[in-house]
């Protein structure tokens, strides 16, 4: 976890865990805004502006109420707006939240989800159906092939017992 930072005017090392996102050096007094964020929770340091820590998985951003504002979990006040960003402010919003608001939001997810399977399920069905259609014609066309050799078949054989008949009546009035 990384949790020291170089001062930019002496390099002296400051230890972020114990700043929020406005630093000040012990060395030099000097005063700056950090570039990356801090997570509130584990306190490791995030050179890039993401939503959740890598750490520990804890949001790193709140949404000021009044203007809608993203802003670092840390900050104590909106960088829009200038609206204090209490921490009680921040469960009173999660807290907020209904019962039935939290059962209405599931409901939609399990809406979605059904949605989703069952269009994959007819999907599959089609293909299947598709399937099935290519066997049913290929039993046909084996039928009607098997169909036209029995036909040759009994044409042959009615042909053969012709011409036996044939011989034997000829056979017969020669003798």
């Amino acid at each position: 976890m990384f949790t020291e930072v170089a001062c930019p005017n002496c390099l002296h090392p400051i230890d972020i865990r114990q700043h929020g996102r406005h630093v000040t050096c012990a060395a030099c007094q000097s005063q700056f805004v950090l570039d990356g964020h801090i997570c509130p929770r584990c306190n490791a340091y995030h050179a890039q502006e993401q939503g959740f820590c890598g750490e520990c998985g804890a949001p790193l951003t709140r949404v000021c109420q009044k203007c809608r504002t993203s802003n670092w979990a840390g900050d104590e006040f909106c960088k829009q707006c200038g609206t204090a960003m209490d921490i009680l402010e921040l469960l009173k919003v999660n807290y907020a939240q209904t019962t039935a608001d939290r059962l209405h939001a599931h409901q939609e997810w399990a809406r979605e989800i059904k949605a989703k399977e069952e269009s994959d399920s007819q999907r599959r069905m089609a293909q299947l159906m598709a399937q099935e259609q290519a066997r049913l014609a290929e039993m046909a066309r084996l039928r009607a092939a098997q169909s036209q050799k029995d036909k040759h078949l009994f044409l042959l054989i009615n042909l053969f017992a012709f011409l036996f008949l044939v011989i034997v009546a000829l056979f017969i009035q020669f003798f």
